[in-house]
């Protein structure tokens, strides 16, 4: 075998034996797989409850549900791909509602989301799949979606068997709820978010703010603490 057909078979069986990682280097970057992690004080829900204590308080979350939408993925501060009115609906007693996978087909650097509905989607009346009524996350035409529902019970707690509720939306000024959350600097498409509940139980006094059940100032206060509690895990 001459020289120039002894290079060409080594460039040949370098390809060759190169596809394999390049084929998965590819599938890692067209698909963003977001796994979203409802934690208190790092531990994750068992059998469906979120336990421990926040100022000294000991709390049982049983319902955490939250709307997540408006997908965006970033490649150097651009705009790569968008899935505008795309809503997933998060539930700590459904663990599969908890991971959303993208199909997005480009390479990204950034991703975009909004934390609960934005006001095109409340003002165009109750729709399907996870935004059907059915889930029990809308109110009515002139309030819209409840973006997330928080309920639980605190030692502290002045109500009837210690429960609390947050139910909390709203789309009108001055009391829209919706929350813009970006992560930057990714390095794979795999996107491990934690939401410690810790960070926004420890900025209130359940024996005095436990219980807001529709827009208002303090239902707008909540969603922005919330929105501060998610945070990428170990990217």
């Amino acid at each position: 075998m001459n020289g120039p057909a002894k290079v060409l078979r080594c460039l040949l069986v370098t390809c060759l034996l190169s596809m394999p990682l390049l084929l998965k280097a590819q599938s890692t970057a067209k698909t963003c797989v977001l796994q979203v992690n409802p934690l208190l004080h790092g531990k994750p829900a068992e059998h469906g409850l979120l336990i421990g204590k926040v100022n000294g308080d000991s709390i049982a979350i049983h319902t955490f549900q939250f709307y997540l939408g408006n997908f965006t993925l970033l490649k150097n501060g651009k705009t790569v791909w968008q899935a505008k009115n795309r809503y997933s609906l998060l539930d700590i007693n459904d663990a599969g509602t908890c991971t959303i996978t993208l199909k997005t087909g480009v390479a990204f650097d950034a991703l975009a989301f909004d934390l609960g509905t934005d006001s095109l989607t409340n003002v165009s009346g109750a729709m399907g799949g996870d935004l059907d009524p059915t889930k029990g996350m809308y109110w009515a035409w002139n309030s819209g979606y409840v973006n997330f529902k928080l309920e639980g019970y605190a030692e502290k707690c002045p109500t009837r068997n210690h429960q609390f509720e947050f139910h909390i939306g709203g789309y009108m000024p001055p009391f829209q709820t919706v929350q813009p959350i970006e992560f930057s600097d990714l390095k794979t498409g795999n996107i491990q978010v934690d939401i410690e509940l810790s960070g926004f139980f420890e900025h209130m006094d359940l024996a005095k703010t436990h219980t807001v059940m529709s827009p208002s100032e303090t239902s707008a206060k909540l969603a922005q603490l919330l929105a501060k509690t998610f945070r990428v895990h170990g990217n």
